[in-house]
């Protein structure tokens, strides 16, 4: 079971250090602040880091920021509206209904009034569940996204290029259609375990030389590879160079090393175009590269 990662904000020293043994006790990873400001800044640096906090408990009354200012400054940020929801409970010693209408209001997941351990321990353990059942969910989406070559599958890169492709704003794009050369004659002669080791590896390859993971399985030994921002020119100088950056060294398999070989075909948008379009020019493309390599080596190394 992972420890989730805590954010403690309260101005009261003795109330910090309470609480955050009594977190630690309980299995939480727990960092703290002294103030709203000091919170800010820890949410800043830890955003993008896997010490990103699950669960932040506030301190209702603070100097500015206060805990409610602190509350909607989360719920509107930019990087905690992506990735992981962070929930928000409150610490404070009002307890009536118009002070937790006002929590709810601001955004809140959750109000403890301060003094009750049973009741943090309640609240916290509640939360818990919601934050392990949203990882497990996002690690289930992640899982159907992800080809076993460790790219996206078809459905996925599809429906991340053509929803570019067609944005006036997103201009230019470039795609790259790649294949594996003589890949029947590799599985026909090692095996269809070292076939599949090979996908695996050129997957992996891909993923080390495209940013962004805009790579994925486009079917067979075929892959789509997406280039935000690269015109026609600049796709083919990327596709030549990520072609030698694949085919640099042999592939380490159970049947020893294995050479391989790659053909391409590029195509770039200046305006926006259907990906049926884009897909339609490179693969007219790659197919001119594979007849010339056919052309100037007719007898298979395989």
């Amino acid at each position: 079971m992972m420890n989730l990662n805590v954010l403690l904000v309260d101005d009261n020293e003795t109330v910090r250090s309470m609480v955050c043994k009594q977190l630690q006790d309980w299995g939480y990873n727990a960092v703290e602040a002294a103030g709203g400001k000091q919170a800010l800044e820890i949410l800043a640096q830890l955003a993008d880091s896997d010490r990103r906090p699950n669960i932040a408990l506030i301190d209702w009354y603070m100097p500015e920021p206060d805990g409610m200012a602190l509350c909607r400054w989360i719920k509107s940020s930019a990087a905690y509206n992506r990735g992981p929801h962070l929930y928000v409970l409150f610490l404070t010693i009002n307890d009536d209904i118009e002070s937790e209408t006002m929590a709810f209001r601001a955004g809140a997941d959750g109000y403890v009034v301060k003094g009750s351990c049973e009741s943090l321990e309640a609240k916290l353990s509640a939360v818990k569940e919601r934050v392990l059942e949203e990882l497990q969910l996002r690690s289930t989406i992640a899982s159907l996204q992800q080809d076993p070559t460790g790219v996206l599958v078809k459905r996925e890169i599809i429906d991340r290029l053509g929803r570019r492709a067609v944005q006036p704003d997103q201009a230019p794009l470039g795609i790259v259609l790649l294949d594996i050369n003589d890949f029947k004659s590799i599985n026909d002669r090692y095996g269809h375990l070292v076939g599949d080791q090979i996908l695996e590896a050129v997957g992996k390859r891909l993923q080390d030389s495209v940013r962004g993971g805009n790579v994925g399985r486009y079917g067979g030994d075929e892959f789509l590879i997406g280039l935000p921002g690269c015109d026609k020119g600049t796709t083919e100088k990327r596709a030549k160079s990520i072609a030698a950056r694949l085919t640099a060294n042999p592939v380490a398999t159970s049947a020893g090393e294995v050479p391989i070989s790659v053909c391409y075909g590029t195509a770039a948008n200046e305006d926006p175009v259907s990906l049926d379009s884009l897909i339609e020019t490179a693969d007219k493309a790659l197919y001119e590269q594979k007849s010339r390599r056919k052309q100037s080596m007719p007898l298979s190394p395989f």
